[in-house]
């Protein structure tokens, strides 16, 4: 059976209101250009830089002073060969240098688990 209009535009606006960034929903990021969806992505992935420490390395003066990864992409960076991630700060590195630690920090502290359990039942109990 399809779908009016009506029941369309609400499943829209249901998509839309669901968060991408914890202070932005999908459909306030949607309405961005995309320099600014880099810039909010460069702000989201800077709490994952800080805490493995690429301010303690980075070229920015910036960062350095303030402890904490507070860098973003310069034009430059965004034309550089082999170019820059636009969803990475520069201390990520050109071509995503950093970028496979960045990752795995992201699934480390966003909560994703193994696929193997961590409780294996009462094996050990089962033995006389």
């Amino acid at each position: 059976m399809p779908r009016s209009e009506e029941e369309c535009r609400r499943i829209i606006e249901e998509e839309n209101r669901q968060p991408f960034l914890p202070w932005m929903t999908v459909g306030e990021f949607s309405a961005l250009s995309e320099r600014q969806k880099s810039r909010e992505l460069q702000k989201y992935t800077q709490y994952f830089t800080t805490y493995l420490g690429f301010w303690k390395t980075c070229d920015l003066s910036s960062c350095r002073r303030a402890k904490a990864c507070k860098g973003f992409l310069t034009e430059a960076q965004y034309r550089a060969e082999p170019g820059y991630h636009d969803s990475f700060p520069p201390c990520v590195g050109p071509g995503g240098a950093r970028q496979p630690e960045v990752l795995a920090c992201i699934g480390q502290l966003g909560g994703e688990e193994e696929d193997e359990p961590k409780y294996d039942g009462r094996r050990g109990m089962d033995v006389e």
